[in-house]
């Protein structure tokens, strides 16, 4: 099982925004929208090995954690970006109002929302996967072993801040997949790909 962790510290946790203009009133959800696409969608095809977890920090009711279960999953995800955001949009209404903490509302089969934070979904997935965090100044790709389940932490076009980092230190290896800072889904397509070209796949 691969998963996916994104914090975006700007996403509006309401669905307040504009589909047509979804960088310019969403906290760039937009960047959400692609990064799922790249995650999950292959040309002809869905991977069902992936989890990812979208964390939301924007206003006005932070914080959000929408997960989608890839082996559970029965919304259809599209290449648009409008599409996709049309399911954050149900997501976030589905989780409007007061929750038990952690408590998850399943939206759709496989789409789940929350107030979980950052950490307690660092903490969940580390019960089960071994954790790298992306960043450029991280051991090469290549270079590292991976094992069955394993799970990718990183920043919306912001990054994560240094607290965040700090949590981070001692949980998660650091994994590069190039010296230069990429857009977030270009990374996590980069990291399916590699991942698919090994022997055994993860």
């Amino acid at each position: 099982m691969r998963t996916f962790i994104i914090k975006a510290n700007e996403a509006h946790t309401k669905a307040d925004f504009r589909l047509r203009d979804l960088p310019g009133t969403s906290g760039r959800i937009d960047v959400l929208c692609r990064f799922l696409n790249a995650a999950f969608l292959l040309s002809h095809g869905f991977r069902k090995n992936v989890r990812v977890w979208l964390l939301l920090y924007g206003p006005p009711e932070p914080p959000k954690a929408i997960r989608f279960e890839g082996p559970k999953l029965r919304v259809r995800l599209n290449p648009d970006e409008g599409s996709t955001a049309k399911l954050i949009m149900r997501a976030l209404k589905g989780g409007e109002g007061p929750r038990e903490p952690g408590k998850e509302v399943e939206v759709y089969p496989g789409l789940y929302v929350s107030n979980r934070t950052f950490e307690d979904v660092i903490r969940l997935t580390v019960k089960n996967s071994k954790l790298y965090y992306l960043h450029e100044d991280g051991k090469p790709i290549g270079k590292v072993r991976f094992e069955n389940n394993v799970a990718f932490v990183l920043g919306d076009h912001n990054g994560l801040s240094g607290e965040d980092e700090a949590f981070l230190n001692g949980i998660a290896e650091r994994v590069s997949v190039g010296r230069k800072s990429y857009l977030a889904s270009h990374v996590v397509a980069y990291v399916n790909i590699f991942l698919d070209s090994l022997p055994n796949p993860p």
